[in-house]
């Protein structure tokens, strides 16, 4: 980009400016406090939209010329492109195409004023560095990382290697909080490997262990089993004592009814009888009553005479007439009959119970007897035996309880171990993916492929310039000569920046380069300076250079690329070009 004119009106130091630019350097000279520096202000405001001595629009009108109301600036490039800036408001209209990289070839300083990250974020953008996710995970595979971490977080490159390296550190963090809660321990790398969890005190190894266990186990289900068959025997002793204490009561009461058997049978044989007597009489009433002869009709095996047979008596086979008196009688006797007929079934019925009962007494006893005849232990021995085999599996549970808990302690405190390495690895890994994607990691690589070409060109300039040969280390740092930025006197600084900034024009292809206080220069370093701008001019590597010297006189003769612009009672538009 090839300027062409500047034109400044009413800006800070500046009443007038009308600048024509015909050669590729232009040096602005003049005395302390003519205006260099506002010229220079007036490009970088009217280019780059920067305004370097208020920060607040509202502030701009403050960058008018003393005693004016207004101000304005012009801007113009080659192809009558040109940039516009309206004072006190501000506005700018803008034709020439905005670049990010202008404001580092206005401002020689600026890199050298960074922090190594910006520096680093503006050389990759410089030398168009871009990485895809592909390649990113073949260098990482190169570093022999590889696996599901990397594909966790290669998604977030796109967004940069900060943002990828910062989620890598974070997960790393929260695998460190997953160690520490694991092991109850602050993390640290030297003590994570290697970290074990403490198994019990004295514990057996796990073979013996799990033998002990089995006979343990085996020991408890014996006294068990001892057990549950005394609770059977005592439960038999119950059930025995309570079919003693049925026996018993059942005898009783047996034993009452029987009692009642002998004189049962005498009212049975005492209702007997008197039915027996009374019988015979109703049926001679019923003969008598109804005019016929009561009894089975036979007759005598000796004589032939038809006979009677009632109530275990033969009579003869007479007739008999109907005896009113008998018929009349009959009645009652029938009821006197049905009451000893009844009374007859009723001592039988005693008679039956109390033959019964004597019976099941009699089977009860036999009973009573064969159980008492049974040798069973007492039941205190039962019991005392039942109370020792319940000591003996409670002891044997015990036992076995502590042998499963050492167990489970011996396995948690390996699980404890396995997931501490796990955990550490994690730490490990994270860590590793988060170094190989940080600022030291493949970023440093990719920038060391980067910084070959603005170190070759800065070295190549420092050459042609006759100055300490510059470069830019990986890690951001500038040196000059190997003597590290922060060493070098103001010139040297200066020398180094002018460098960088000419690197940066040519590399970005911006072409522009503007150098302030180039008056730190003196003697032959000043001639160099000039030298080395006409050299590139010539070489087409120069679009445009604006110089700004402090001077007490115009200069004398001039490299024929250089045109001198001698600024005077706040005002610059003449020209002096050097034959």
């Amino acid at each position: 980009m090839r300027l062409t004119h500047i034109h400044a009106t009413n800006f800070l130091g500046i009443r007038t400016a009308d600048v024509e630019l015909r050669t590729p350097v232009a040096l602005f000279c003049g005395p302390n406090g003519a205006g260099k520096s506002s010229i220079q202000d007036a490009v970088r405001l009217a280019l780059a939209g920067e305004s370097v001595r208020v920060a607040l629009k509202k502030e701009y009108g403050r960058l008018v010329h003393d005693g004016a109301e207004s101000g304005s600036i012009v801007v113009v490039a080659d192809g009558g492109r040109a940039n516009n800036v309206a004072l006190p408001g501000g506005k700018i209209t803008q034709t020439i195409p905005t670049d990010p990289r202008t404001p580092f070839v206005l401002d020689a300083q600026r890199f050298a004023s960074l922090d190594s990250k910006a520096r680093r974020t503006f050389l990759f953008d410089l030398m168009g560095v871009t990485v895809g996710t592909d390649d990113v995970r073949k260098r990482l595979a190169a570093r022999g990382i590889t696996g599901d971490k990397v594909d966790g977080v290669l998604p977030l490159v796109r967004a940069g290697f900060d943002a990828a390296a910062t989620e890598a550190q974070s997960k790393a963090t929260a695998a460190k909080g997953a160690w520490r809660a694991v092991t109850g321990e602050t993390y640290g790398s030297s003590k994570a490997n290697g970290w074990t969890a403490k198994a019990p005190e004295g514990a057996e190894d796990a073979a013996d262990l799990a033998a002990a266990l089995v006979e343990g186990r085996e020991t408890s289900e014996t006294f068990d089993r001892e057990c549950a068959d005394l609770q059977q025997q005592l439960g038999a002793i119950d059930a025995a004592d309570r079919q003693r204490q049925q026996r018993d009561a059942r005898a009783a009461a047996l034993r009452e009814a029987a009692a009642k058997l002998p004189k049962a049978e005498q009212s049975l044989e005492r209702a007997r009888a008197e039915l027996a007597e009374f019988l015979p009489k109703v049926e001679a009433l019923r003969a008598a009553a109804g005019g016929k002869v009561e009894g089975m009709p036979c007759t005598c095996p000796e004589c032939g005479a038809l006979l009677r047979y009632l109530a275990g008596k033969l009579a003869a086979d007479t007739p008999i007439e109907r005896n009113e008196d008998a018929a009349a009688s009959l009645p009652e006797y029938e009821k006197s009959l049905a009451v000893l007929q009844n009374a007859m079934k009723s001592r039988e019925a005693e008679f039956d119970r109390a033959r019964d009962a004597a019976v099941q007494l009699e089977l009860i006893m036999k009973e009573s007897a064969e159980a008492a005849s049974d040798d069973a232990p007492p039941r205190t021995d039962i019991e005392q035996a039942l109370a020792d085999a319940k000591a003996s599996a409670t002891k044997a549970r015990e036992i076995v309880a502590g042998i499963e808990a050492t167990q489970r302690a011996i396995a948690d405190a390996g699980a404890k171990t396995k997931r501490a390495a796990q955990h550490h690895a994690d730490v490990a890994a994270w860590e590793a993916l988060a170094g190989a994607l940080g600022p030291d990691g493949i970023p440093a690589d990719l920038l060391a492929e980067a910084l070959g070409p603005i170190n070759a060109r800065a070295a190549e300039q420092s050459d042609a310039a006759g100055w300490a040969r510059v470069a830019i280390a990986a890690d951001m740092s500038i040196t000059a000569a190997g003597r590290d930025y922060a060493l070098l006197s103001e010139s040297e600084k200066w020398r180094a920046d002018a460098v960088i900034a000419e690197a940066i024009a040519h590399l970005s292809g911006v072409r522009v380069l503007m150098l302030d206080r180039a008056d730190v220069l003196v003697g032959a370093e000043r001639d160099n300076l000039l030298y080395w701008l006409d050299d590139l001019a010539h070489a087409g590597d120069l679009d445009t250079a604006l110089v700004f010297m402090s001077m007490k006189a115009a200069p004398g003769a001039m490299p024929e690329s250089i045109t001198t612009f001698w600024i005077a009672d706040h005002c610059v538009g003449g020209s002096k070009a050097a034959a």
